[in-house]
């Protein structure tokens, strides 16, 4: 089975890297700079399950061609729509699994490919690019789930699952990916929303007493809208979710925040103002939730 895997950054080169070490045939899409410095320093991930230093097998959009089983989208929601076009050499063969936040990019992706054509992905993982290039991985999450949304057995994902299996990471073939995909919303709204809206890592405002009642209830105004949607998550599994993301000390920081201490571009027009906009379909008021849109919102207007 050949594996194609768009962008080798903090997710697609952390699962695709470990996909490489356990002996599949991986190849990166990558962008002419990138690509000179992969060819320069190697793909290097810093990571609890072991480090790697791997040649990646790499190639430009220009020199893609339609021999991919799988393909795995993993760049940033807001670059969706160069990846198309870095895609269209692939020319309708293979099975594209997307692990991007938010929900609206299934929608593209469906209209530019066929639904039939793509599944849905979910990644949890804590990770980001050091400044010497590496990926570092921060936590025990590392975890991918895909699934078909139609339900099927299809020959190919399942076959995909079973090369998962061999590498380091955790993986889960799911048999409801669109309730996966929304609990995958609610989570990473909460997380991003919250460490970005206090500029810190999650110990630090559940340290105190109206941090973790900020955090409980910006789950719960997030929760609500997926619930709108008709996507309930138990409350079994928000307590767990809770307990989680107040651990005491935890450096968890969204990869938002990363991107905001880097003074770089953020996806929160995609996690917050789409959610944003669920939930006034049902005139649902969210407030939390519109503070850390508008905290984004003037980081955006004021990022040079």
């Amino acid at each position: 089975m050949k594996i194609l895997v768009l962008g080798i950054g903090s997710i697609g080169g952390f699962f695709g890297g470990y996909l490489q070490d356990s002996g599949a045939d991986v190849t990166f899409l990558v962008r002419p700079k990138r690509k000179a410095l992969l060819l320069k320093n190697n793909l290097k991930i810093i990571s609890p399950l072991g480090d790697l230093d791997l040649v990646p097998n790499i190639i430009l959009s220009n020199e893609l061609k339609p021999i991919y089983d799988i393909i795995l989208i993993s760049c940033k929601t807001y670059d969706l729509d160069q990846a198309i076009k870095d895609l269209k050499g692939i020319n309708g063969k293979g099975i594209i699994i997307p692990f991007l936040n938010g929900f609206n990019h299934m929608n593209k992706l469906d209209r530019e490919f066929g639904s039939e054509n793509v599944i849905g992905g979910v990644a949890h993982i804590s990770s980001t690019i050091n400044s010497h290039g590496a990926i570092e991985h921060f936590s025990e999450f590392k975890r991918i789930t895909f699934g078909d949304r139609k339900k099927n057995q299809n020959y190919d994902l399942l076959s995909f699952y079973n090369i998962c299996k061999k590498a380091k990471f955790d993986v889960t073939l799911s048999k409801d990916i669109t309730l996966d995909l929304w609990k995958k919303w609610v989570f990473i709204a909460t997380v991003a929303g919250a460490t970005t809206l206090f500029n810190c890592p999650l110990g630090e405002i559940s340290n105190h007493a109206v941090g973790k009642k900020t955090l409980a209830n910006l789950y719960d105004e997030c929760k609500s809208i997926a619930k709108f949607k008709g996507f309930t998550i138990s409350d079994f599994e928000t307590e767990n979710i809770l307990k989680n993301i107040m651990t005491p000390g935890s450096l968890i920081k969204a990869s938002m925040l990363r991107d905001v201490e880097k003074k770089g571009f953020t996806e929160h027009e995609e996690i917050f103002g789409d959610l944003i906009s669920e939930a006034e379909k049902f005139n649902f008021d969210c407030p939390i939730l519109k503070a850390c849109y508008l905290r984004m919102k003037i980081y955006r207007e004021n990022l040079n």
